[in-house]
């Protein structure tokens, strides 16, 4: 599984990110790189089973306190 994530996302970086360094949109490919590095980094982690705990909590947090509840 470990290796079958790697080659998906090898593939799917080099299809997505050449475009974008051709055409030298720089902020975009800086965006698609931080956010394609936080799934990445993810996607190993459930890989190699660890668990990761879920936002939805700290989210309903701030969403209460924002609201007033």
């Amino acid at each position: 599984m470990f290796i079958l994530v790697i080659v998906v996302y090898a593939i799917i970086g080099f299809y997505e990110m050449f475009p974008m360094i051709k055409n030298k949109q720089k902020k975009e490919l800086i965006l698609y790189g931080i956010t394609f590095g936080t799934a990445f980094i993810l996607s190993m982690l459930l890989s190699l089973g660890v668990e990761i705990p879920s936002p939805a909590d700290p989210i309903e947090a701030v969403i209460n306190y924002v609201i007033g509840k």
